[in-house]
This record gives structure tokens, C-alpha cells and sequence, in this order.
């Protein structure tokens, strides 16, 4: 049995095939088959993204023990 991708199966528009790249490259350049997003937006170096401002909480087991009752029969 064969795998067929999703462009042999579907035409309709909304599913994409992950292997057909959108960017018309040149013959030396070598194209990126999954996302054409690390061409777009390269990684910066330079600095490192900022701390969450959301307080960090640690996790605290509960005292009571969980019950072993469920509300569906």
C-alpha cells in the first residue's frame, strides 16, 4: 500500500501539500520543503527573549487525596 500526500487526495484549497514549496528559488539556491518561515524571519543572536511576566508558581501536591468517585455510571 501506497501513502498518498494530501495534494494527491484534496483540491479543494485549504489543505496544503508540505512538500511543494510557494517560493520560486533560484537553481543553487536549496529550498526549505516544510516552511518558508526561517527564510522569512531569521534567527537573531544577539539577545535572548525577555522573562514572562507571569509569576512562577511552583506546584503544591493537595493535602485531601483525589476521590475514586466519578459522576457517570
Amino acid at each position: 500500500v501506497k501513502t498518498k500526500c494530501i495534494c494527491q487526495l484534496c483540491s479543494c484549497g485549504r489543505h496544503h501539500c508540505p512538500h511543494l514549496p510557494t517560493k520560486i528559488y533560484d537553481q543553487t539556491e536549496k529550498p526549505c520543503l516544510l516552511s518558508e518561515y526561517t527564510e522569512n524571519y531569521p534567527l537573531y543572536h544577539s539577545y535572548l527573549p525577555r522573562e514572562s511576566f507571569k509569576p512562577r508558581r511552583e506546584y503544591q501536591k493537595g493535602s485531601v487525596p483525589m476521590e475514586g468517585l466519578t459522576t457517570s455510571s
